[in-house]
């Protein structure tokens, strides 16, 4: 018993302090009717017995579910804790299950009016911006038999990218494309209104052709990365092709890195930024073995088991290394969460393909690699017209990644851009620059439809020079709004958009969807308000 008031009485000691601190004042407050308690116990607000009690009831609601340990921790908890407190002060002693019932009960008898207040909240958030579009986000995940989708818009608040849940839906086998598209739209026509253009981004797992009628649809561009090194390194094509040194390295390096989780363990990771979900983990076994290959020797020497490191082709090992590294932090590139990434796909292809072939003209193997490289990046890794313009709006890049006989090419998608939107901006008059003075009709009506569609706009900004230092975009494109005023409004639409769809956020709410819904806690709707209110509350 002893033991067992030490442990209690230890280890949530910090929450508790701090609700501690907020129980004082209550005590003060209610001089009338705690003037005996308050003397009786002095300066300490709750005696150590109580506090015992307390710290073996929050052990135990911890050991029911281990997730509850972050919630006691948590702000909302202590908020929580401070309200059954004010009551009891208020009221006097009660029991909480008499008066309040059921916890879950409550809750989710309050949940539709919640989430009606912060739908409310999300849409004028998504409805109140001078830009004239958002991003879209489609992700699915799957754990065991079971799978959910998940949509999240983006937009520009201020100088940051804002994103906002929208929905979680469960996928059943039976439903094709067309019923996830139709979701989707239903879902956006609750909280956008229709004259707000959408990019959607979608992962390799979502039927990109089912959003091809509502708009511009991406693909992730990690889940095209990792599809070039999928098809490269799977092992039958390997095979096929005669490349046995190749499977047999990749064998070695899953040996050695990857199958019991030791190694990793041991070794750590390779970088704190981890990139999104849908990446290739057997690349990185490889990039672990090379990158800790002195340290592997020596841990499997003092185990007594070097003949998996004497099958490891090191030589070729440390070729391939230098292929996959670039492709491994271009996919963390492209998946960072807070700035912009789309301007950076077109910049990657280039960089990737540049590569490729300065090693397709090694000798061996790491010759033949190369070469299946580049077919693959040329398969999976499409490039739309939207990464060609978010190319251009950013000012360190402009048209500089691609050689000048694209150039027209592009500045021609820019202009096809502005023209496809200039009637949604005609209605709007806050970034509209100041009218000038009306000339002839016959001199400046050719004139005026090429200003019209942009391309003078276009030319006067791809003249300014380069920054030499990255800027923040945003803050650029609110400074050169007046000058640049088609060009930043396109800028606050297109650079919200990801590059990739599959976010690690995104990937935690589905798999905590997914938990409720396998432990048949809630209906599929109230799991969806649920995670709704959990994503944009705070």
């Amino acid at each position: 018993a002893d033991n067992e008031n030490n442990i209690a009485s230890n280890q949530p000691r910090s929450p508790l302090a701090v609700v501690e601190e907020k129980w004082k004042p209550q005590l003060q407050r209610n001089n009338t009717n705690n003037t005996s308690a308050s003397g009786s116990v002095g300066n300490s607000a709750i005696p150590e017995k109580e506090r015992q009690n307390i710290a073996e009831r929050l052990l135990r609601v911890m050991c029911t579910d281990l997730g509850a340990l972050s919630v006691v921790s948590g702000k909302e908890f202590i908020k929580l804790a401070q309200t059954l407190v004010d009551s009891g002060a208020r009221y006097g002693a009660f029991s909480v299950t008499e008066i309040l019932g059921n916890f879950n009960t409550l809750a989710l008898k309050h949940l539709p009016r919640m989430y009606n207040q912060v739908k409310v909240k999300v849409t004028c958030a998504l409805g109140s911006n001078a830009c004239l579009g958002i991003g879209v986000t489609c992700h699915s995940q799957s754990i065991g038999p079971d799978s959910c989708y998940i949509l999240t818009a983006y937009q520009v608040e201020g100088n940051h990218i804002k994103s906002y849940v929208l929905g979680i839906k469960g996928v059943d086998i039976r439903e094709n494309g067309d019923f996830i598209h139709h979701w989707v739209q239903n879902v956006l026509s609750e909280f956008v209104m229709s004259e707000i253009r959408t990019v959607y981004v979608t992962d390799c797992k979502v039927n990109s052709s089912a959003f091809s009628k509502a708009g511009m649809c991406l693909r992730c561009s990690a889940c095209a990365l990792n599809s070039v090194v999928q098809s490269v390194l799977n092992k039958r094509t390997l095979q096929a092709r005669n490349m046995h040194e190749v499977i047999e390295l990749l064998n070695v390096c899953e040996d050695l890195a990857g199958s019991t989780g030791l190694s990793k363990e041991t070794f750590g990771s390779l970088e704190e930024t981890s990139p999104p979900p849908c990446w290739n983990s057997v690349t990185d076994s490889l990039l672990l073995v090379h990158e800790r290959y002195e340290q592997i020797c020596e841990f499997y020497s003092r185990a007594k088991k070097m003949s998996l490191i004497q099958n490891l082709n090191k030589h070729l090992l440390s070729n391939l290394a230098a292929i996959l590294a670039p492709v491994k932090q271009a996919v963390i590139e492209l998946s960072n969460e807070s700035r912009p990434t789309l301007q950076l796909v077109l910049p990657t292809y280039v960089k990737l393909e540049k590569l490729f072939t300065s090693k397709a003209n090694d000798a061996g193997v790491v010759s033949k690699l190369c070469h299946l490289f580049l077919e693959a990046l040329k398969e999976n890794f499409k490039v739309h017209s939207a990464h060609k313009v978010a190319m251009i709006l950013d000012p360190q890049q402009k048209l500089r990644p691609v050689p000048p006989y694209q150039h027209e090419e592009i500045i021609g998608k820019v202009c096809e851009l502005i023209n496809e939107v200039k009637e949604s901006w005609a209605e709007e008059t806050e970034f509209e620059p100041s009218t000038k003075k009306p000339r002839a009709a016959g001199e400046a009506t050719a004139a005026q439809e090429e200003d019209w569609f942009g391309k003078n706009e276009v030319y006067d900004y791809l003249q300014e020079p380069l920054f030499q230092a990255t800027p923040d975009l945003f803050q650029y494109w609110s400074c050169v709004t007046q000058k640049h005023t088609k060009l930043a409004k396109l800028a606050f639409w297109l650079l919200a958009v990801p590059a990739v769809g599959a976010r690690s956020e995104c990937v935690n709410m589905c798999e905590q969807a997914l938990l409720i819904k396998r432990r048949r806690l809630l209906s599929p709707e109230d799991m969806n308000k649920l995670m709704f209110l959990k994503s944009n509350m705070l």
